[in-house]
């Protein structure tokens, strides 16, 4: 998984990079709606990761691969 962040993390970089020399404030209004995404998004990762550990907890992995078929990886 480190190898898909460095690459996102880079895209990221240069995308800022492209948008300062491009002018015009272009870099801080992505920024800005890249922060309000990110504000409108985290309370529903939080929660997701959260039902998706108490669901590998509480529901033993036999009756989750029943569920959604044993090649599912579980």
């Amino acid at each position: 998984m480190l190898i898909p962040t460095i690459i996102m993390g880079a895209l990221a970089v240069a995308l800022i990079f492209l948008g300062y020399f491009k002018g015009q404030g272009q870099h801080i209004t992505g920024l800005k709606l890249s922060l309000n995404m990110t504000i409108e998004i985290l309370p529903l990762l939080i929660f997701s990761f959260i039902v998706a550990g108490m669901i590998q907890t509480l529901i033993p992995s036999e009756l989750l691969s029943k569920w959604i078929g044993s090649e599912s990886g579980i």
